[in-house]
């Protein structure tokens, strides 16, 4: 600590970290200061790191911004993060920015591609910053390979004369690179990439300008990893979507295929129950049970590919709430005692109604004892209707009331499912009584209390208990 203190000091006294007078400004760091500087910071810190003497030659005095021009250049920067949507023009943003910040020509970005095993320009300012976008740079051979391997920042005061420069580049584009400065771009502590700042207007880069490119190479790196999570999320929300729609079509065309020979079942079952004899009718009942719990199921799979959609009720269609509900009970083995008001009429689509119900008393009769019965009546006024279904069954637990509206939950004392069922049922009918503008909860005393369901749906034309 007292080593750091001592380096701060050195910085200050130099007068770099500081405002500084006109004819100090932009003054580069010298060797001597350098050296001591660096024997008051300790070993792998990242002023030792930034200022290692191997990377940074003497340079001649230039015109640099000042230290508030800098700060503002550098809030440019998170401004832009949190503003611009688009990673190209970002990326471009930062190195606009990096070359104000440097008084320099141009500078660029470039990542890793690992397929190509070498560095790609993403982003570059400057006459020939276009041209640059998408070339390659191999890793060996290269000042931006060295920065990126090394993981270090690097200094070349005369590219033309450093044996690490890839001179093709300037070949190939007509840019002449006279001098570089840069700085590695770290996600989670490994290099992704390089910045590079580019022929200073005035004399050599400085320690200064050394610090500010780690700061902008520090904000690249948070921009581009902020931009790799978004990719990432929006390539999974895609293969979610597309898993979706495909669920979708599969339950859609195994509901359409399904509907119509379960019509006949039911039909030819409800046939032979009044034409063969007596001891053979409670065999036909159980073909014609059957029939209406498969379509069921096919009803069920309707819904659940359009949970989250528009039912598409036609303006006009007005159905009977208590032909439904009798219907409901029709196709549900067990004691259901029915007291529904005659003429409660609703707007909407009779088929997933019904399959509200049905799904309710089926609920009600498995988790009740065979011989308590399943009640259900209506109350009817303020412009709605609710409907109440009654058992005598286990009943709930408080925390249970609201977790068996979600899917494929069943709330038993083991570990295994008792009951038989998709485990949708309590999910589809609350799903109907939200897209009918209505509600559905439960309430239960207690665990062997039985429990009461309450749906709630508006009467057409707001109709009203006399």
């Amino acid at each position: 600590m007292v080593r750091m203190h001592e380096a701060m000091r050195l910085l200050f006294a130099s007068g770099i970290g500081q405002s500084q007078s006109p004819a100090a400004k932009g003054q580069a760091l010298g060797r001597e200061d350098s050296t001591r500087i660096l024997e008051a910071c300790p070993p792998g810190s990242p002023m030792h790191t930034a200022l290692a003497p191997r990377r940074f030659a003497p340079a001649a005095p230039s015109a640099t911004a000042t230290p508030l021009d800098r700060l503002r250049r550098l809030l440019d920067i998170n401004i832009a993060l949190n503003t611009y949507g688009d990673t190209n023009r970002l990326l471009r943003v930062i190195t606009q920015t990096a070359a104000a910040v440097a008084n320099c020509e141009a500078a660029s970005i470039l990542l890793y591609d690992e397929h190509a095993d070498a560095l790609r320009f993403e982003a570059a300012s400057g006459q020939v910053g276009d041209d640059l976008v998408g070339m390659l740079v191999p890793i060996h051979g290269s000042l931006a390979g060295t920065i990126y391997t090394e993981d270090r920042v690097v200094y070349a005061s005369n590219a033309k004369t450093d044996g690490r420069h890839y001179t093709e580049i300037d070949g190939d584009t007509g840019f002449d690179t006279r001098s570089l400065l840069g700085a590695p771009m770290r996600i989670d502590g490994r290099p992704v990439g390089v910045l590079e700042v580019l022929n200073p207007h005035r004399g050599g880069f400085t320690r200064d300008d050394a610090e500010a490119l780690l700061v902008v190479a520090a904000q690249a790196a948070v921009a581009i990893r902020n931009a790799r999570y978004e990719d990432a999320l929006l390539r999974l929300n895609q293969k979610l979507a597309d898993l979706d729609r495909l669920k979708n079509n599969f339950l859609a065309i195994t509901s359409h295929e399904m509907r119509t020979p379960l019509t006949s079942v039911r039909g030819f079952g409800q046939i032979l129950a009044e034409e063969v004899r007596a001891d053979l009718t409670p065999y036909a009942d159980a073909v014609v049970r059957a029939g209406y719990r498969m379509t069921n199921v096919v009803e069920t799979l309707d819904v659940m590919a359009s949970l989250h959609a528009d039912l598409g009720m036609h303006p006009g269609r007005v159905v009977s709430l208590r032909c439904l509900m009798v219907e409901a009970a029709q196709s549900v083995q067990g004691d259901i005692r029915v007291r529904f008001p005659e003429g409660v009429e609703v707007e909407g689509h009779g088929p997933r109604i019904r399959l509200a119900f049905t799904n309710l008393l089926r609920n009600a009769v498995q988790f009740s004892s065979p011989a308590s019965p399943v009640s259900v009546d209506a109350l009817v006024g303020d412009g709605g209707v609710h409907i109440r279904i009654r058992d005598e069954g286990r009943g709930l637990q408080a925390g249970d009331l609201e977790r068996i509206f979600e899917a494929y939950e069943q709330v038993s004392q083991g570990d295994q499912r008792e009951h038989e069922g998709l485990g949708v049922g309590l999910t589809v009918a609350r799903a109907i009584a939200v897209q009918h503008g209505g509600r559905l909860w439960a309430e239960s005393p207690g665990l062997g209390a039985g429990s009461t369901f309450h749906l709630t749906l508006p009467l057409l034309g707001g109709h009203r208990s006399a």
